[in-house]
C-alpha cells in the first residue's frame, strides 16, 4: 500500500513559498504532490525516479498480450469519441 504521508495536495497560491521544499522532499521521498488552482486546473508534481518507475511499468505491462488488447481498446473508444456527434430531431 501506499504511503499517505508522501501524497499531498496543494493549493497553487500555498506553493509559491514552499516550491523549493517540495521539490527536494518529493525528490527525496519519490513521492507525489497534486497542485490544484482556485479554478479547477491540476497537475501532478513527482519525483524522476518514481517517472522512471511508472514508465518502467507501462512497457513492461504494453508488452503483454493483455498490455495490447486494453490498448487496443482504448484506441478504439477514443476513436469513437473523436467522432462528430450526431444529435436526434
Amino acid at each position: 500500500m501506499l504511503n499517505d504521508r508522501l501524497f499531498l495536495t496543494l493549493d497553487a497560491s500555498a506553493l509559491q513559498a514552499d516550491l523549493i521544499r517540495l521539490l527536494e522532499r518529493t525528490a527525496r521521498d519519490n513521492g507525489r504532490i497534486e497542485i490544484t488552482t482556485a479554478d479547477g486546473g491540476q497537475c501532478i508534481m513527482i519525483s524522476k525516479q518514481e517517472l522512471d518507475s511508472l514508465e518502467k511499468a507501462l512497457e513492461i505491462l504494453s508488452s503483454t498480450h493483455d498490455g495490447q488488447v486494453m490498448r487496443q481498446s482504448i484506441e478504439h473508444y477514443a476513436q469513437l469519441d473523436a467522432q462528430p456527434q450526431r444529435t436526434l430531431s
